[in-house]
């Protein structure tokens, strides 16, 4: 193979493969079973390149046990930061499988379930499951990383994040290590979940958070994404700086995301007052999708492993 082609082969994968939300990354293998909780503090909410117009910061708390069969669980608590709404925002519970074939390829198998707050207002809330798998080769100076997961909401979602990074270790001794990993990847999912998210937001009946006066009218919407497909959403660039010592871990990695393919929606709004109808059809495409923007965010993270 040529040079020019070689490089022109390279260049079109990097195209492929930039960057979304950070990937799920197998935990390798252990002779025993072990424990470690993480904490985390994320600056702002992001899914798909999309966050809302008001930040929306979390703290989180993981607890995860790994078998020495490879088998995995762990269980996570999200709280919200905002200051006009604070406290517990919804849950995960992870169910999952480590495996190893050979020395260059690893990955896991999962399964997860999500618990929301009543009137939790996430992005990605109407998301209630999700199952999945990823495959990680190790291409010797580079480590191709790839996800495929299928989210369950009122519809199913799937979703292909494909990406490369690369460990660079800044120092080591046998006390502590110290490495950075650049990473860039890529997110391609269909828009299903969108439906129901723009629903959950406009329905009043079905969103605590929108007050009903009494005998006020009551107001029914039915979304519809516009352009439907598997679309190619974001780009995520990453540079986690890791820092190991004894069974302490710490953790930063900001992110910067760049989102594509603006998805807009149509929604029909049927209105009751005293057993009269009214029909409306608008524009709901919400103002972040409209005026998409880059959006940089840090999560830091401090994990004890037992």
């Amino acid at each position: 193979m040529s040079p020019r082609v070689f490089i022109s082969f390279f260049t079109l994968c990097i195209s492929f493969s930039l960057a979304a939300q950070p990937m799920r990354k197998a935990s390798s293998k252990s002779d025993t079973t072990s424990f470690k909780i993480q904490t985390n503090y994320l600056s702002n909410y992001a899914y798909n390149g999309r966050a809302d117009s008001l930040k929306s910061p979390y703290f989180y708390t993981t607890a995860t046990v790994n078998f020495a069969n490879g088998l995995y669980a762990s269980f996570s608590l999200n709280y919200l930061l905002s200051p006009a709404q604070s406290g517990y925002d919804f849950s995960e519970l992870d169910l999952g499988y480590n495996y190893a074939l050979g020395e260059k390829l690893t990955g896991e198998v999962y399964g997860s379930k999500y618990f929301y707050a009543t009137g939790s207002n996430l992005i990605s809330g109407n998301i209630s499951s999700d199952i999945g798998f990823t495959f990680n080769y190790d291409l010797t100076y580079l480590n191709f990383h790839n996800s495929f997961d299928v989210f369950f909401s009122n519809k199913a979602d799937m979703q292909l994040v494909p990406g490369f990074e690369k460990e660079f270790i800044l120092s080591s001794n046998n006390d502590n290590k110290l490495s950075i990993t650049p990473g860039v990847y890529s997110s391609f999912s269909s828009l299903n979940f969108y439906e129901s998210t723009i629903n959950r937001r406009l329905n009043p009946l079905k969103n605590p958070k929108i007050k009903q006066a009494p005998n006020a009218a009551i107001l029914q919407s039915t979304t519809t994404v516009n352009q439907k497909g598997f679309k190619f959403l974001d780009m995520e660039l990453s540079l986690p700086i890791n820092y190991e010592f004894n069974n302490w871990n710490i953790t930063l990695t900001p992110t910067y995301a760049i989102p594509f393919n603006k998805i807009t929606t149509t929604s029909v709004n049927t209105t009751t007052l005293n057993g009269l109808s009214k029909t409306e059809t608008i524009n709901s495409t919400p103002y972040y999708e409209t005026h998409l923007a880059n959006i940089f965010f840090i999560d830091l993270g401090i994990t004890y492993k037992f």
